[in-house]
């Protein structure tokens, strides 16, 4: 015969579940799913507008990369315009410009593009400056004519005639980065005086180097119309001289 089963008491106690909160927290997820979907399908809209924009007016590949090269272009102009006035962007570009490029910039040096004539009045107060002339071999003055395209003399000699220095100074450039001049030398002396020469062959000298008066700096080279010749150049505080000025 079967025995009926006894009830017995559990001691564990009874979890009350709150629905309150259960629903509450429901309710913020599907709210956050529900943004969620609903920026999704606005993305997928833009999409969408953009493509069919693109197939009615038959944009291809080739001008959306125009447009985009445009652009770019367009920024990196505006970027360009604003370093210009940014004092602090010009005073880091300046420290970062090459020799060459500084000499220029600085009002006591030489800017050979510069298209002031000659300072008569300036060079007359310092002719007391003893200069050599910048040939070994003694001046022919038939052989000499002004520049007519820039602000010196043009000194007919013939191809590897020794070039000297005027007078001790520091070169303060050497080489042949300014179109037209060829290999080029600029020699800076005393009282804001830089001389200039043109046309060489080979130099042989190099910015920092010192020379003193009649050493040998460099070699005739062939100007424009494949003549041998010297380019010579005087600037005094930057403005282009007479050379003839400046020799007794």
């Amino acid at each position: 015969m079967l025995t009926q089963p006894k009830l017995v008491k559990s001691d564990t106690p009874t979890k009350n579940i709150n629905l309150k909160s259960q629903t509450k927290g429901s309710a913020r997820f599907l709210l956050g799913l529900n943004n969620r979907v609903s920026h999704i399908d606005k993305r997928l809209t833009r999409l969408e507008a953009t493509s069919d924009h693109i197939l009615r007016h038959h944009i291809g590949y080739r001008e959306l990369g125009l447009t985009f090269v445009l652009a770019l272009l367009m920024f990196t102009s505006i970027s360009l315009g604003l370093q210009t006035f940014h004092p602090s962007v010009s005073a880091q570009q300046k420290t970062s410009l090459s020799p060459l490029t500084k000499m220029e910039s600085d009002a006591n040096t030489i800017n050979l593009n510069d298209t002031a004539t000659f300072a008569d009045s300036t060079s007359r107060s310092i002719t007391s400056n003893t200069f050599k002339w910048p040939l070994e071999k003694q001046p022919n003055l038939s052989q000499v004519q002004y520049s007519q395209h820039k602000h010196g003399i043009e000194i007919t000699s013939k191809l590897g005639d020794p070039i000297v220095a005027i007078d001790k100074g520091e070169v303060i450039y050497s080489g042949n980065a300014i179109n037209s001049y060829g290999n080029l030398i600029l020699v800076q002396h005393s009282n804001n005086i830089i001389s200039v020469y043109g046309n060489n062959y080979s130099n042989y000298v190099y910015e920092g180097d010192h020379v003193s008066q009649g050493q040998l700096i460099a070699a005739v080279g062939e100007g424009d119309g494949k003549r041998a010749r010297l380019y010579f150049e005087i600037r005094y505080k930057g403005k282009a001289q007479d050379p003839f000025l400046y020799f007794k």
